[in-house]
């Protein structure tokens, strides 16, 4: 009965070690930023282009 015990908890947490990781990469990119950094980054590219051509 011990042994079913250790197993048990072994087994809660390996499974509370192989969720970690993938709740911690869930957090670390988001996605909307990056394509807002993008958009503001080409339009001032395109305001400093328009500038220099005028």
């Amino acid at each position: 009965m011990a042994a079913a015990g250790k197993s048990s908890s072994a087994v809660e947490e390996t499974t509370k070690v192989a969720a970690a990781p993938a709740a911690r990469g869930r957090r670390g990119i988001d996605r909307q930023a990056v394509d807002r950094g993008v958009a503001y980054a080409l339009m001032v590219a395109a305001l400093v282009a328009t500038y220099a051509l005028h």
